[in-house]
Parts: C-alpha cells; structure tokens; sequence
C-alpha cells in the first residue's frame, strides 16, 4: 500500500510557470527580475524604478511574457 502525503502537494501554476531566481520577463513594457519564489506567488523587481512587487504563477500565464515563451500551453 502505497501512502501519499496531501502536504507534499505541488502547485501546478508554479510548474507551468518555469521561473527561477534571477528568471527576468517584461511586464507592462519594464523589465523584471524573480528575486524570490513562494506558493502562490513570486516576488520580482522592477528594473528601472528598484520597485519589488508580487505576482502570482496563473497571473503570469496569461501575461504577453509567458505566451511568447510558450508556457500557457496544455
């Protein structure tokens, strides 16, 4: 008998997502850098102004940045 342990689970936007420390993406025209990655979001910060902001990974997949790497695909 095989156990599975509910709290390992991983989240499927995060995966999808395929970002990493230091990744970089444009967003709304700026320039971004991944500076930390949590569950539910990512905390990244805007190149030209220093401002950290937080997005979460099923946002990310519908931005431009992800459709031109492809990674909303099924």
């Amino acid at each position: 008998m095989v156990a599975e342990f509910k709290f390992f689970q991983k989240n499927p936007y995060k995966d999808k997502c395929r970002l990493q420390i230091g990744s970089t993406f444009i967003f709304h025209g700026q320039y971004c850098i991944v500076t930390a990655m949590k569950y539910y979001h990512f905390t990244y910060i805007v190149q030209e102004t220093q401002r950290t902001c937080h997005m979460h990974y099923d946002y990310y997949l519908q931005t431009p940045s992800a459709a031109g790497r492809q990674l909303n695909r099924i």
